[in-house]
């Protein structure tokens, strides 16, 4: 069996991590600053993550980016999903773990999900993509009329204003959705993406520090993905996206709850 792979990261003292742990547990007061969460911190853990490489209408090698495999059956908004890649994590050099790691855990149901989310990411994006070309004879349109010199002297309809700020919005709305698909993907906003296929597994070394509501003993959870870390702020900058997956959506929260802590 073919060894899987891992991100290494440093290992964080107890120390420096409860240091954090305390800076970052909510308090309550101006002067005497009393804390109202508990916090425990995890044991380092590897988490999955899968290579996902796209291709264009020629079958020719677009780009490479990383994905959540945990975490992909369980979101379902866009903002979600974008927060499920990792992009930045394609170029760091890759070790063979020093412990087994059964490769079944990575289950058909869990590809179909992956597969799934991919394809709608790559359709999403395609559409808005061709949602800014339909709109680019309507902004130049509009943008020659506002530089005439007649638009200087006569003033625009309630139904021209109207129909120019739809116009704005949905470019906006298609813009965005082009900009940050290409961030995760990994490629300028201008490449065209048909397909992708799966890759190889990859674990990433990730430190989560889970915080506990003294008042109505609801949780969240702080999270330092440790791949080619410096310190703990560069593992808090690269953890931001996992935190903020488990700030948004409870079954992720839930799920490392149940199975990364006691």
């Amino acid at each position: 069996m073919t060894p899987i792979k891992i991100l290494l990261g440093p290992d964080f003292i107890d120390e420096s991590l409860h240091s954090l742990a305390t800076a970052r547990t909510k308090k309550r007061g101006v002067l005497r600053r009393e804390p109202i969460e508990s916090y425990q911190i995890g044991q380092s853990t590897m988490r999955a993550f899968r290579y996902i490489h796209f291709f264009d209408s020629d079958n020719n090698a677009v780009s490479t980016s990383l994905i959540d495999e945990e975490f992909t059956p369980l979101v379902r908004s866009f903002e979600e999903v974008l927060l499920l890649w990792r992009p930045r994590y394609v170029s760091l050099v890759k070790e063979d773990a020093p412990f087994d790691y059964p490769q079944e855990r990575t289950s058909n149901v869990k590809r179909e999900y992956l597969k799934s989310t991919v394809n709608d990411l790559i359709n999403e994006r395609r559409t808005a993509q061709e949602k800014l070309s339909d709109l680019r004879d309507d902004i130049v349109k509009i943008q020659d009329n506002l530089r005439s010199s007649t638009s200087l002297f006569l003033p625009r309809s309630r139904s021209s204003i109207r129909k120019h700020e739809e116009i704005a919005k949905m470019k906006r709305s298609a813009d965005g959705v082009v900009k940050a698909s290409s961030l995760v993907i990994n490629c300028l906003d201008t490449s065209i993406v048909k397909s992708a296929s799966i890759g190889n597994c990859v674990l990433v070394a990730t430190t989560l520090i889970k915080f506990r509501s003294l008042e109505n003993d609801s949780s969240r959870i702080l999270a330092l993905e440790n791949p080619s870390t410096g310190d703990i702020p560069d593992a808090l900058s690269k953890g931001r996206a996992l935190t903020r997956l488990l700030d948004i959506n409870e079954k992720c929260r839930q799920m490392l709850i149940d199975t990364k802590f006691d």
